[in-house]
């Protein structure tokens, strides 16, 4: 009997282990309802921001009463995440000649200025909900 219970906890704790977490992202600051808002995620800095191949998800989500949400199922780990307000639907994002921002953008952490891992990088240990604010130039 002992090892039956052994066993069934073991079982139940490793089920419990490999659950992902649920993160709920908010996008707000969005100042038009057109176009979608699109995300990417990464776990590491290899490819932060641009190179949409070396996400771990990525995906497009509508823009509601001003806002967007988006809800992921993870596991634990690092992650940094990219959004931005694609007003025209061609899922690029438009830069201006010098390469800065038509559109809306924002990032985990809500740093302004040049992206990076390091600055937009947070740990998901538990269910999370972040709010993303997004600036436009």
């Amino acid at each position: 009997m002992k090892n039956v219970i052994l066993g069934l906890a073991l079982l139940f704790g490793g089920y419990v282990a490999g659950q992902d977490l649920n993160l709920s992202i908010k996008v707000a600051g969005i100042t038009s309802e057109k176009g979608n808002i699109l995300y990417t995620v990464f776990s590491d800095k290899v490819g932060f921001p641009s190179n949409v191949d070396k996400a771990v998800h990525r995906g497009l989500v509508p823009i509601k009463n001003g806002v967007a949400d988006i809800r992921l199922q993870l596991p634990t780990g690092e992650y940094a995440i990219m959004v931005f307000h694609d007003e025209d639907g061609n899922n690029e994002l438009k830069t201006n000649w010098f390469g800065m921002p038509k559109e809306g953008v924002g990032n985990s952490n809500n740093h302004k200025g040049i992206p990076s891992y390091n600055k937009s990088v947070f740990t998901l240990s538990e269910d999370k909900s972040i709010v993303i604010d997004l600036w436009y130039m």
